[in-house]
């Protein structure tokens, strides 16, 4: 009888550290889910801060001329005018591959992209305008003269140094992010992206 109670304690004591083992794992791997969705949100949200602001003024020439009389006589449009432009440059977060290792509790950031113009908000104050009486500024000149003065900040960007500063401060995002999943017991890796910016990504937008 004795016998039949000593294992019935040992058999209850057995099934009950099982029943607490495969709870304590439980709990334990979804306390890890919600520290990687958590932590997924927050490095989400903080790249989401990463621009750069750059004002810039500028004077911009537009030249237009066209032939008359069998191309005899030209006519020219001139407009000198001064570009303001607001830049922001920044990232597509969508490119960043963001992977997370509850297992290992590492979180793995790769395929991260170059800085890029986001937006260019211009303001055109005309200086000097010079047009012929039959060669009159339209409306089609007014958005030539817009496009091109866009155009021509674009190349101001790429000579400044916002896409340096852009590139320095993702690098002090990365290492705040690797920071905050150190406080909490994770382990960041990061795929560092190419030094040399490619010209083909500078002229986009």
């Amino acid at each position: 009888m004795e016998t039949l109670i000593l294992l019935g304690v040992i058999l209850g004591l057995a099934a009950g550290a099982v029943i607490s083992m495969y709870y304590y794992k439980y709990k334990n791997t979804q306390q890890l889910k919600e520290q990687s969705a958590v932590l997924l949100k927050q490095i989400k949200q903080v790249f989401k801060l990463v621009t750069v602001e750059g004002e810039f003024s500028e004077i911009f020439t537009h030249r237009n001329g066209k032939n008359i009389f069998f191309n005899l006589l030209q006519l020219e449009k001139k407009v000198i005018l001064i570009v303001k432009a607001r830049v922001m440059v920044g990232f597509d977060l969508t490119q960043i591959d963001i992977k997370i290792d509850s297992s290992n509790k590492k979180i793995r950031l790769s395929k991260f992209p170059h800085p890029q113009i986001i937006s260019i908000d211009t303001d055109l104050e005309y200086y000097d305008i010079q047009k012929g009486i039959v060669n009159k500024l339209s409306e089609k000149d007014l958005t030539d003269i817009s496009k091109k003065s866009k155009d021509f900040i674009r190349e101001k960007v790429d000579e400044s140094d916002l896409y340096l500063i852009a590139e320095n401060q993702v690098k002090e995002t990365i290492e705040f992010i690797s920071q905050l999943a150190n406080s909490v017991g994770w382990e960041m890796v990061t795929e560092k992206p190419p030094e040399k910016l490619p010209e083909s990504n500078k002229t986009k937008h």
